[in-house]
């Protein structure tokens, strides 16, 4: 017995040890041929990645992946020799890349425009390049429009638009949108719904007749709407995990106010969105789609003649309505400071912002300010980001940036911050932005900026549907038409005391509000010594409320 058991064991070792796979022989030893290296030493220990919850421990020392010792390591046999590298370096390598024999040049798009013969104003851009087109329409009213007791309205009534019209089905719409390798689709903001075609210039005519069906004929059917409620409420409790857009919809609710549709939570309520019917986002469609409420923006493969007779001929049916007028609450006013908490007490990482009022789009403040943020949040390098993630490693990426509309605008600073450094990282963001509000920006700071903007043109006008995009935007936010191609030119003469001058008017931190959402609840007595203003816990949408929470 003991040597039937003794035989087994040598045929399986020796088995083992001669195992071929299906793809041929072992390779041929390369790093056996090498001196082996030293072993490798036990890794440092090291803070977890913001957002990263630290890895568990058993209280067993983990294992380090090491060389093995010389004298484990097979010698190389005297017939061995070294293989040459794969890639062996090149000369070139070492050189610097030459200059291009002509520097490219890029012209920003000034639209031609058009006028339909119901009315609806038509910006056209050509651009023979790639055989595409791109058609935006864009309607000056969205969330704007919501009535009090049904926020989200503007945006399910974008979401179903598409699903089926009074002569096609869902499935049908749905199938020809698919054969003709089209792209088509709609959506909703704060002042403005949109909705967007991309095909094939070859299929335009067809295209184009059933984005033109989508927009003035959507059916609304009963099964179509509830199976967009389910997606629209399931989003709407998958947001609850979301930290980012909790702090989203707290900001708006502070900057516009509770009863403002723009203070609402954006996508509505579970409450509004269950109970909106197809006859009110019928309602809603027909009162605010019309073609004296919108703007048409095409750009590609197109001629302006031929892409007016088209667009004539499949909006024939689409008539112009008179608009209603909207009544809507004034924003409060943001005298005092506070900070505003909600606890997530489930999170690893908190979400600070914060955020203020300031002017609409065509303000001549408008530029001077978005250069200036550059240096603040706008890039990589700027104060914020080097400060809480390089020097302090509090967060991946702090930003701030600039929401200019066509009445109205906010600022907002915010980033992901790891939760045990949320009162830390609230210090730091005050003592940047009270740094920054003196206006003073060093002439390399200036620099940058001016020129990461300018740069950044080409790439942001850079397909059909940017440009298709960005030419509606300009209408609806009521800037002039030739406004990228005179850009840069009005980029590059902002000056050091043009940016003192905006930032010193309207960076105001000593009354902006701080939000946080995240595992706050036993920060509070750190926070009120930060003096920033009365602080306010309450529980974050979704989670249990604690009788210690108060607004």
């Amino acid at each position: 017995m003991k040597t039937r058991i003794l035989l087994l064991a040598v045929v399986f070792a020796c088995a083992g040890g001669t195992k071929e796979t299906k793809e041929g022989p072992p390779p041929a030893a390369t790093a056996q041929t090498q001196p082996p290296a030293a072993p490798a030493a036990e890794p440092a220990q090291t803070a977890p990645a913001p957002g990263v919850p630290p890895p568990a421990t058993t209280g067993e020392k983990p294992v380090v992946s090491a060389t093995p010792p010389a004298a484990e390591v097979q010698k190389p046999s005297p017939a061995a020799t070294a293989e040459p590298p794969l890639m062996p370096d090149e000369p070139f390598r070492a050189e610097q890349p030459r200059p291009l024999a002509v520097q490219p040049h890029f012209a920003a798009p000034v639209p031609l425009q058009k006028k339909l013969k119901n009315g609806a104003r038509v910006l056209i851009v050509e651009n023979h390049q790639v055989p595409l087109v791109a058609v935006d329409i864009r309607f000056f009213h969205g969330v704007d429009a919501d009535p009090a007791d049904r926020p989200g309205l503007a945006e399910f009534v974008a979401d179903t638009v598409d699903e089926g019209t009074k002569t096609r089905s869902a499935e049908k719409f749905a199938e020809q949108v698919e054969n003709l390798a089209a792209h088509l689709g709609a959506g909703a903001a704060l002042e403005g719904s949109s909705a967007h075609l991309n095909c094939l210039s070859e299929t335009l005519p067809d295209a184009l007749e059933l984005f033109a069906d989508m927009i003035q004929n959507p059916a609304f059917r009963a099964e179509d709407v509830e199976r967009v409620r389910v997606l629209r409420l399931t989003g709407l409790e998958q947001k609850r995990a979301n930290l980012g857009a909790l702090a989203s919809d707290e900001a708006d609710r502070i900057l516009f106010g509770p009863e403002h549709p723009w203070g609402k939570p954006s996508g509505g309520t579970p409450e509004s969105v269950a109970a909106i019917t197809p006859a009110e986002l019928t309602a809603f469609h027909a009162r605010w789609w019309v073609p004296n409420n919108a703007i048409i923006s095409v750009s590609g493969d197109i001629k302006p003649a031929e892409i007016v007779q088209l667009l004539n001929d499949k909006f024939a049916g689409w008539k112009a309505k008179p608009l209603p007028k909207l009544e809507l609450p004034p924003f409060p006013r943001l005298a005092k400071r506070n900070i505003d908490a909600l606890e997530k007490a489930t999170a690893t990482q908190s979400q600070v912002w914060v955020v203020g009022q300031l002017f609409k789009a065509s303000d001549p403040d408008a530029l001077p300010l978005r250069v200036a943020n550059l240096p603040l949040g706008g890039m990589f390098t700027s104060r914020l980001n080097m400060n809480l993630r390089e020097k302090h490693g509090y967060s991946y990426g702090v930003r701030s940036g600039l929401s200019l509309m066509r009445n109205s605008g906010t600022f907002a600073a915010s980033g992901a911050i790891i939760a045990r450094n949320t009162v830390e990282a609230v210090a730091e963001y005050e003592n940047e932005l009270k740094k920054f509000s003196d206006g003073n920006v060093s002439e390399t700071e200036l620099a940058n900026a001016q020129e990461a903007l300018i740069r950044g043109l080409p790439a942001s006008l850079e397909t059909n549907d940017a440009v298709s995009g960005a030419m509606s935007n300009l209408v609806s936010l009521g800037l002039p038409l030739d406004y990228y191609k005179t850009l840069p030119g009005r980029i590059a003469k902002v000056s050091q005391k043009d940016v003192k001058r905006v930032v010193t008017k309207w960076i105001k931190p000593d009354r902006w509000p701080v939000v946080i959402v995240g595992p706050i609840g036993q920060s509070r007595a750190a926070l009120e010594k930060l003096d920033l203003g009365p602080v306010t816990i309450a529980p974050a949408p979704g989670s249990a409320p604690k009788t210690s929470a108060s607004r």
